[in-house]
């Protein structure tokens, strides 16, 4: 009897041993550990403190929040070439020398009606697959900017998509800004 019993119980351990996934497959079969919602939290965070102080025309804050070795594309087209921090700091300063009011409404007109939508900060993408990603390395932005020519008193607005890398220290080390820079002037001008 015990002759017959071992081959059978060898059997049975056997197929159940087989049936048990390998440890590779095991360990992708289990939940991957998902984005990283406060990297992403802290990293829009620092956008908004940047929109406020842009808003305050507070040139100090802005200072602060943007890294010395900061490399902007700007709106307007110009050949495809990277600027520095000064270069985007005299932007911004500019932009305060020229118009009052300077007002940010974050996300897409008609889309923040949705119940609890924030619809202005997105980040990470599924497609396409072979660079899909879950990690908030680049945070894109939507809204929309309205202000007060100053000379002229015009009321102007443009949409605006930017996007935006923050480093480690917490500060804005990339940004390229999309919006119609020609289109503020023929605003101004259409008075």
């Amino acid at each position: 009897m015990k002759n017959r019993l071992f081959p059978l119980v060898s059997l049975m351990v056997l197929v159940f041993v087989s049936c048990q996934p390998p440890a590779e497959q095991a360990a992708a079969e289990q939940p991957a550990e998902g984005p990283d919602h406060a990297a992403f939290d802290a990293k829009v965070s620092v956008i908004k403190a940047f929109l406020k102080a842009y808003m305050d025309e507070d040139m100090a804050a802005l200072e602060s929040l943007v890294s010395d070795t900061l490399r902007w594309s700007p709106a307007a087209y110009n050949g495809g070439n990277w600027l520095g921090k000064e270069d985007y700091l005299a932007g911004l300063q500019n932009y305060h020398n020229e118009f009052d009011n300077i007002q940010f409404h974050e996300g897409i007109d008609g889309l923040n009606d949705a119940p609890g939508a924030s619809i202005a900060y997105w980040s990470g993408s599924v497609f396409p697959e072979s660079t899909a990603t879950e990690a908030p390395d680049i945070i894109r932005v939507y809204g929309t900017w309205t202000a007060t020519h100053t000379e002229s008193g015009t009321e102007i607005g443009a949409k605006w998509y930017g996007l935006v890398w923050v480093n480690q220290a917490g500060q804005i080390a990339q940004f390229a800004d999309y919006f119609d820079f020609h289109g503020l002037a023929a605003q101004v001008a259409a008075e």
